[in-house]
């Protein structure tokens, strides 16, 4: 999979976990990741990194509750950055509920 920057995910067809940042995409120098409530509802949002070898996740955020057309920035590169390569971990969003709408930008 290509990493893809800007995510327009509806959790009602897209799941509630999407993998945003696949293992193998080389894309571990994220500077910077905007989240964007576009739901008329508050959602409850999971970014996490995760390991596929061991299935563990590392969690970015937990269980953080965005209000309706609120924008959460992450812009810490040092906490952001993480191995990407082949043998490394992919970055995903658990939302909380199977109807969320949210925009996700990833910035290299």
């Amino acid at each position: 999979m290509a990493f893809t920057p800007f995510h327009n995910i509806n959790s009602a067809t897209d799941g509630q976990e999407v993998e945003l940042i696949a293992v193998g995409d080389n894309a571990s120098s994220v500077k910077s990741i905007l989240l964007t409530n576009v739901d008329s509802a508050a959602i409850t949002v999971d970014l996490f990194i995760q390991d596929s070898s061991t299935n563990t996740r590392y969690h970015l955020l937990y269980n953080v509750s965005l209000p309706v057309g609120a924008s959460l920035l992450l812009d810490n590169d040092d906490m952001l950055a993480f191995n990407n390569s082949t043998t490394g971990l992919s970055l995903n969003l658990k939302l909380g509920s199977a109807s969320d709408l949210i925009n996700v930008l990833i910035k290299r």
